[in-house]
């Protein structure tokens, strides 16, 4: 299933020489090259019967993060061409989840590239370009405010970290438009103590 975020990356914003060190460090444990299923987590099943998840409107309010998860492509999917069709690369779901009962947000804005390894092409450990206006790049750079750090220096894995220690954020219902569509999303604009 496709996130209708995924191709709303902006592919100028990327500068292939700022890939170069995501392009060439293969991951031994992000192996894409396998068949297996992505395992739903039960627990974040909607508890009413018969309806829809809906995006709850968290305009103003502080919630908890209580989770955050990289999805990688599956190994099946194509790979994409940057607007200067120099790069190579797949989206990655990015999923942050609320306190609030079934409610979670994807950020665009994760990528993995291909790396050449002994073993045949993998993916590349997934990336945030820093200086791009993906919603990704965004909340990172939320952090970075939060952290009083240059955005530059902040790893993946301090983010991420950051985000699974159930972290105060509040919200801003934002909207978004892809294809003519616009949809409103509950964007975290601030971390809060």
């Amino acid at each position: 299933m496709t996130n209708e975020f995924e191709e709303m990356y902006n592919e100028d914003e990327f500068n292939i020489d700022d890939l170069e060190e995501v392009k060439t460090k293969p991951s031994e444990d992000l192996v894409a090259d396998t068949s297996e299923d992505l395992e739903f987590d039960f627990s974040k099943a909607p508890k009413t019967v018969g309806t829809k998840l809906e995006r709850k409107n968290l305009d103003g309010k502080t919630v908890i993060i209580t989770d955050a998860k990289i999805i990688l492509p599956k190994p099946d999917s194509p790979w994409e061409l940057s607007k200067d069709k120099k790069t190579r690369y797949k989206s990655c779901q990015f999923k942050v989840y609320y306190d609030e009962e079934g409610q979670f947000e994807y950020y665009s804005g994760v990528r993995v590239f291909p790396v050449e390894t002994p073993q045949g092409e993998k993916y590349s450990i997934p990336s945030i370009y820093n200086k791009s206006k993906t919603q990704a790049a965004t909340l990172k750079k939320v952090y970075a405010k939060y952290k009083n750090k240059d955005v530059e220096k902040i790893s993946m894995h301090e983010f991420l970290s950051f985000l699974k220690s159930k972290p105060n954020g509040k919200i801003k219902h934002t909207p978004f438009e892809y294809d003519d569509k616009v949809t409103h999303k509950n964007i975290v604009v601030e971390f809060t103590n």
